[in-house]
């Protein structure tokens, strides 16, 4: 647990702050989980460790379930190839560079997606995955030109 929370804290990147924090202001909650880098706090570059304070911060005030959720999408990271963390990380900085409405609408559309049944989502992603890319950018530009009815249907239909 307090691995996955340093290295956790540690691949974060976080915007800098003029100053540092120092190891004697964190609360104790804190320095207990960070206690494997109390020895070298004062080496971390001061935005480092403000990035941490935060981040610690933040876990700590995360719920049990969100917490074991955290970590159930740390070890299935951990578990990818190298290959596909690559490219996921990739898929994410595209994402992004999006205007936020484009983001809040992928997500709505993520959220949508998670509430179906899962045999309608297998479903859904075996359309989608049979589908050649021609045919999958043809799809994605009828769901961006449509209006809300139009769309209403092509879910009904499971186009996608």
């Amino acid at each position: 647990m307090k691995r996955f929370l340093i290295i956790s804290l540690l691949l974060i990147s976080a915007s800098s702050w003029a100053e540092g924090v120092r190891w004697q202001d964190l609360p104790p909650a804190s320095q207990e989980a960070l206690m494997n880098l109390k020895d070298n706090w004062d080496k971390l570059p001061a935005d480092k460790q403000s990035a941490i304070a935060k981040r610690i911060d933040h876990w700590q005030s995360l719920s049990d379930e969100d917490k074991n959720e955290a970590k159930q999408r740390f070890e299935r990271w951990q578990q990818l190839s190298p290959e596909k963390r690559q490219k996921l990380l990739a898929k994410y900085q595209e994402f992004a560079k999006l205007p936020l409405d484009e983001q809040e609408e992928i997500k709505r559309k993520w959220r949508w997606f998670k509430k179906l049944p899962p045999e309608q989502r297998e479903i859904m992603r075996e359309k989608w995955q049979s589908l050649s890319i021609e045919e999958r950018r043809a799809l994605r530009e009828r769901l961006r030109q449509a209006n809300p009815e139009q769309r209403r249907e092509l879910d009904r239909k499971s186009v996608v």
